[in-house]
């Protein structure tokens, strides 16, 4: 019998006991949750030996961020097995739907034929106003969206089954609307966010390295993008 509730696989793409580890799954299970408060949620890491998730259980699988470079020649099997995964699980299926959240997004980009790059920028971080396109738009149902950043590497070309939601690869949505990726974080807020950078003051993280970034403790818009992710997830956009 089919669950009622929302099912969800979170892909844990780091190592647990790692610093901001177990932070970041407590928080994407609190958003989750905000939104549909009997989802039924597990959490694999095939980066420790888990196996990934059976798709046909599943509603909603979250790719989490994550340290492995993308652009390394050498990959680990566990990437190579994640990366065969998305492929085989966007082969020819409508759900479950796939989030991806920057490493995630990176992933999803190349396993689907897209390609990977330093970005110009440098190592990103703070919080950013993101202009979406037309169609990021109609889906949001707003023009800009304000999201915590930490990454440097960016998506540079979707390849063939992705399309753009905001400007520079920000937001990125399959043709068939089975997945939905972002290059910046919704689910970081300061707390959070602090975890990840070296200084203390989290008014001085991000404020003077790049003119779009804000520092870490600025508002943001994560809560309000995670709720329409999981009515996107739900099948329920109006």
């Amino acid at each position: 019998m089919t669950s009622p509730n929302l099912r969800v696989a979170i892909l844990q793409n780091f190592i647990l006991e790692e610093t901001g580890g177990r932070p970041m799954i407590d928080r994407i299970t609190q958003l989750i949750r905000q939104s549909k408060p009997d989802a039924e949620i597990d959490v694999c890491a095939a980066i420790q030996g888990d196996a990934l998730p059976d798709p046909e259980t599943k509603d909603l699988i979250i790719l989490t961020g994550g340290p492995f470079n993308l652009l390394k020649n050498e990959t680990p099997q566990w990437v190579a097995d994640t990366l065969e995964y998305l492929r085989r699980v966007t082969e020819h299926r409508s759900k479950p739907k796939i989030l991806g959240i920057c490493w995630g997004q990176q992933a999803v980009a190349l396993a689907l034929g897209g390609s990977l790059d330093r970005s110009d920028r440098g190592h990103c971080v703070g919080v950013e106003d993101i202009t979406l396109t037309p169609e990021g738009t109609t889906f949001f149902n707003a023009t800009s969206l304000t999201i915590h950043k930490n990454h440097e590497i960016v998506v540079t070309d979707v390849g063939p089954h992705l399309s753009p939601l905001a400007f520079n690869n920000e937001v990125l949505v399959s043709k068939d609307g089975q997945v939905l990726t972002f290059q910046g974080h919704p689910e970081m807020n300061s707390t959070l966010s602090r975890l990840f950078v070296a200084s203390d003051n989290p008014a001085a993280v991000g404020a003077g390295l790049d003119s779009n970034l804000r520092p870490i403790n600025s508002p943001h818009d994560g809560e309000m993008i995670f709720e329409r992710i999981i009515k996107w997830a739900s099948h329920e956009m109006s």
